[in-house]
């Protein structure tokens, strides 16, 4: 389950874990809190991935429409979507969580007709988010995927440099 964590105040993982913790054991009790095995498996600030019991769904929806407050901050949680992998809801619904450390978020991609933000790499092959949004117009996807073969030249790594970062 993919969460937007809207707060008056800056929420650390720990916060936010025990007040999900607090919340479903109040709604829920403990029994239905066994049940639901809500675990917290991301959390970057803003933006999370939750995972629970696929049965379950409901139950923990109402327990984050619950929470209200961390740490005496006021505090919204958003279900932003449900997918049966992290791959698939961190690429449809919170593709910032699935991006390259700080240092390298503005690294481009200019080939024949295509120009972009590289977004991932994993090993010979790079996930760009294209300048041009009709190019994956009509696909579930925000990328284009690239390899090695893709690149001018004849380099080591997808991304085009040598060194592979």
């Amino acid at each position: 389950m993919a969460f937007l964590v809207e707060s008056e105040g800056r929420i650390g993982e720990r916060d936010l874990l025990l007040e999900i913790y607090s919340t479903q054991a109040g709604l829920l009790g403990d029994i239905g809190s066994s049940i639901n095995r809500i675990k917290l498996i991301r959390f970057d600030g803003r933006f999370g991935i939750l995972r629970c019991n696929h049965t379950r769904i409901r139950e923990c929806r109402a327990v984050l429409a619950c929470v209200y407050a961390i740490g005496g901050a006021r505090t919204s949680i958003v279900v932003l979507g449900i997918s049966g992998t992290i791959r698939a809801l961190t690429e449809k619904y919170i593709p910032e969580l699935g991006r390259l450390p700080a240092e390298s978020e503005h690294r481009r991609i200019e080939i024949e007709g295509i120009t972009g933000s590289i977004a991932r790499i994993r090993g010979d092959e790079i996930d760009i988010s294209p300048d041009d949004q009709d190019m994956t117009k009509g696909s579930d996807t925000r990328y284009l995927g690239l390899t090695s073969f893709d690149l001018d030249g004849e380099r080591d790594y997808a991304d085009g440099t040598s060194d592979g970062l």
